[in-house]
């Protein structure tokens, strides 16, 4: 089926709101979640995505600003006019065109494969080489003042059931002894550690006290711009490493599978520059005999449907932690993929399947503009 598509309209939907509850990790705190969903309108179908930043740049380089003007006055021009077969020819003329903006040309990117899914009428997640159509989902708890704090948080996020892989948020002052109790309470949880580059390696010999714990894997501990320490740091401890925020590029992968810097890799789509990227890091690190999961982080949900298709591929051999629902407390596609405890049935529907709300997108959305 031959299939082709353009960018005719953007639609770009500015929206804040409130999160649940405070989500805490090394860098800081977050009570509210700002963001970009994409709206691309070709030849009478619909594509969206969404660029899952911040107000100011709390996790990701970007905000909602600097999206905002990027696809304005770059991203969008580079692409309107232009016929385009494969969502591939969107990733690459946007990679080899401008430098950086990864969060924005994610969003871009998930347009792209969804519209290619409606117009070949299948889902994203069986066209980008996804073998199954179940995946798992896990929980994570943030970053909380006490060891007990952190075990009530824990106990919560079991509500489902205690075979879920938990993933717990650390810091210097909140590791050693939090991690300590929940295992005492807890010697079977698949459990995972994330600290979000708050050592160095000087504190080699106190992350090696998280070894006896049997962790499943300890998430990005070093500066997000290294690689080499962290290859020095895996030769130290006993715990797995995964590398999160050092991995932006397929380069970034290359160098790391070369220094045997991480037995694993989180691939977040958004901050690879979207799908296209996603699955290309997926097959070197399959070549290489690196893991891989897919990682999210709080958003309108919007955009975890392009993680939860990655997820689908057969290199993601751990959980991911995107949820069908989102994690930013903010439903608005109203025809998320069946949930059966921590197991997501990805859709059948062609695209991402999405049927937005846009009653709840009206209500949140602070300023929509146009560009054509």
């Amino acid at each position: 089926m031959n299939s082709s598509f353009s960018f005719e309209r953007l639609y770009l939907h500015l929206y804040e709101s409130t999160l649940p509850k405070p989500f805490r990790i090394s860098c800081g705190t977050i009570t509210k979640k700002c963001g970009i969903i994409f709206e691309v309108r070709s030849d009478g179908l619909t594509g969206w995505g969404e660029a899952a930043v911040n107000e100011v740049p709390f996790y990701a380089h970007e905000t909602v600003g600097s999206v905002l003007d990027v696809t304005r006055e770059a991203l969008f021009p580079l692409l309107k006019g232009r016929v385009f077969h494969h969502p591939d020819e969107v990733a690459d003329l946007l990679k080899h065109s401008f430098r950086g903006a990864l969060f924005a040309k994610a969003a871009l990117d998930a347009a792209a494969w969804d519209l290619y899914g409606q117009q070949m009428k299948q889902p994203v997640w069986r066209l980008l080489g996804g073998k199954k159509q179940t995946v798992e989902t896990g929980r994570t708890v943030s970053i909380c003042d006490t060891a007990e704090k952190t075990y009530e948080e824990v106990e919560k996020a079991l509500e489902f059931g205690k075979e879920v892989r938990l993933k717990m948020k650390i810091g210097p002052g909140h590791d050693i002894a939090h991690v300590r109790l929940i295992r005492e309470r807890f010697p079977d949880l698949r459990l995972m550690v994330d600290a979000n580059s708050a050592y160095r390696f000087e504190d080699a010999a106190h992350l090696a006290e998280l070894d006896p714990f049997h962790l499943l894997m300890m998430e990005q501990p070093l500066e997000e711009e290294d690689i080499y320490f962290h290859s020095l740091l895996r030769k130290k401890i006993r715990t797995p490493v995964c590398l999160d925020e050092s991995i932006h590029t397929l380069h970034d992968a290359e160098v790391c599978a070369f220094l045997h810097a991480a037995d694993i890799i989180n691939i977040k789509v958004c901050r690879v520059g979207g799908l296209t990227h996603a699955r290309r890091i997926h097959d070197l690190c399959m070549r290489h005999g690196i893991g891989n999961w897919i990682g999210s982080r709080p958003d309108s949900g919007i955009a975890n449907m392009p993680r939860l298709s990655a997820a689908a591929l057969p290199n993601c051999i751990y959980p991911t932690d995107a949820k069908p629902q989102g994690s930013g407390g903010l439903q608005l596609n109203e025809t998320p993929p069946r949930q059966n405890g921590y197991q997501v049935i990805l859709p059948d529907e062609p695209g991402f399947g999405f049927q937005i709300n846009r009653e709840k997108l009206h209500d949140v959305t602070t300023a929509m503009i146009v560009l054509k």
